[in-house]
């Protein structure tokens, strides 16, 4: 009897010890899963962050065309109907505005006309804190005509314009089949009716 005790003994020991590397194996798989949920998370958190961002800088050039609607719907024609662009460089450049240096539409006396303001309003204003914000990234304001394929002087419907935004941003991996991060090129398109 005291023989039979003593092997079930040994058998246990050598059993508990196998257990307890298998349990530190499933617990290490789980902690790794868990990691890449995290940095998934984080990844994902940061591109919901800059597409809000992007929205909010698209409503605030809305607004600019609003705000100067007299110029958005009544001035130029087919050469020179308002356009604007900022490259992925931050060159502005800028169709059927009048260019003028940063701050000369600011003040109590200084009188500017529409064309004017528009650019201040994108190029001196709205530009720059973009550049600075999201240095590879793009924008475009193009003019949708009303009826008819161009944007005409006068028209008796008012045209619209969309408001392109363009980015790219890394994203984390979610399985092997793909790289570790990758870049992916985002835009949004807002439509605005002055």
């Amino acid at each position: 009897m005291l023989v039979t005790r003593s092997l079930t003994r040994r058998r246990q020991d050598g059993f508990t010890m196998v257990e307890l590397l298998i349990t530190i194996l499933i617990v290490t798989v789980g902690i790794l899963g868990l990691a890449k949920m995290q940095a998934t998370a984080v990844s994902n958190t940061a591109v919901s962050r800059t597409r809000a961002l992007m929205t909010y800088q698209a409503e605030s050039l809305a607004g600019m065309i609003r705000a100067n609607r007299s110029f958005w719907v009544t001035s130029g024609n087919v050469a020179t109907w308002p356009a604007f662009a900022v490259s992925t460089a931050g060159a502005t450049t800028n169709t059927g505005m009048t260019t003028v240096t940063a701050g000369a539409c600011t003040g109590v006396s200084v009188v500017c006309d529409e064309k004017q303001m528009a650019y201040d309003d994108m190029a001196n204003t709205w530009a720059p804190q973009f550049v600075s914000q999201f240095p590879n990234a793009s924008a475009t304001i193009t003019c949708v005509p009303a009826t008819g394929s161009t944007c005409g002087a006068s028209p008796a419907t008012p045209h619209s314009y969309d408001i392109a935004l363009a980015w790219s941003q890394k994203l984390v991996a979610m399985n092997k089949s793909t790289a570790n991060s990758q870049t992916q090129n985002i835009s949004i398109v807002m439509h605005v009716q002055p």
